[in-house]
């Protein structure tokens, strides 16, 4: 049985380290990212565009530890939580929910 983690992903390293645990055999439940501004010149690989290939979820919130996020990270039962050049601080009430820590 494969492990299952949430991911928390943005930028090249987002990529990276999204590839990185697919190619290691984790089933992702869900990703997490920032929209990117439509204004800006984008340089770098996209998260989302990444996610659509592999048929994974992808989220945008304004807060990953509101509540209601977190409910619905808990009801995802991840055993892992890896969070790769994410730009917001993730609580205590949100990191509990994966069932592995280190």
């Amino acid at each position: 049985m494969s492990p299952k983690a949430v991911v928390f992903a943005y930028h090249d390293i987002g990529c990276v380290g999204l590839q990185a645990l697919l190619g290691a055999g984790y089933e992702i439940a869900a990703v997490f990212t920032h929209a990117d501004d439509p204004r800006e010149k984008t340089f770098f690989g996209s998260v989302a565009q990444l996610c659509a290939r592999h048929g994974i979820p992808v989220h945008a919130p304004e807060d990953p530890n509101h509540p209601l996020w977190v409910e619905r990270i808990g009801k995802l039962a991840p055993d892992f939580i890896f969070s790769f050049y994410y730009r917001q601080l993730l609580g205590d009430a949100l990191l509990a929910c994966a069932k592995k820590a280190h």
